[in-house]
């Protein structure tokens, strides 16, 4: 009676994870976004200058607008409201965060991806998500000095937060004025004498 073979081993599904894939792909992400913008970029481009297979990008990201809003989170650290103790602390504290990213590089692609998301639905909705998480976070700040007596409890949190993060996006994607350092401080000492109560 002869032996049983021995079982052969078992393979894996598929190859192994590249080690430092992940960052090299939202690495390269960035960097032809910024040189040829949204519109035009390629996940097939992304595979060819990484030498990463298309269909393992696609299994970590399952669109091209998924693939850019990861790489832009890689450039954006994430950010809790601090409670300062005062509704102005708060919000120039909004304030600033949203000056900081928006008056720089990325300020230059969020404003490129705003444009191509009107046209791209899948953009759009993945930036839209975005946004009201953020503005979540935004509206507590609000709440709070309601809690503190700073505002009146029929102050409209989400209208507050217009004011005061708007004007920046209005500049960046409109009227094209500069962001200047103080601006943050000057719009919402602007805001809070109009909605403090008197």
């Amino acid at each position: 009676m002869t032996d049983e073979p021995n079982e052969a081993p078992r393979r894996g599904r598929g190859r192994p994870r590249r080690e430092g894939a992940d960052a090299l792909i939202l690495g390269m992400t960035l960097e032809v976004l910024e040189e040829k913008g949204y519109a035009d970029l390629t996940v097939d481009e992304v595979a060819e200058r990484t030498k990463v297979a298309k269909t393992t990008i696609y299994r970590r990201w399952p669109s091209k607008g998924a693939l850019v809003a990861a790489a832009m989170a890689t450039r954006v650290t994430p950010f809790v409201p601090p409670d300062t103790g005062t509704l102005e602390g708060d919000l120039l504290a909004v304030a600033t965060r949203a000056h900081m990213i928006l008056s720089g590089e990325l300020g230059r692609i969020f404003a490129g991806l705003m444009g191509e998301a009107q046209l791209d639905p899948d953009l759009h909705e993945i930036m839209l998500t975005s946004t009201r998480q953020r503005r979540q976070m935004y509206e507590r700040v609000v709440k709070r000095g309601i809690e503190r007596g700073e505002l009146s409890p029929e102050v409209d949190a989400e209208l507050l937060i217009d004011l005061v993060v708007g004007a920046l996006w209005n500049r960046l994607l409109i009227t094209r004025a500069p962001l200047r350092d103080s601006l943050p401080r000057e719009m919402v000492q602007m805001v809070l004498n109009g909605v403090r109560p008197r």
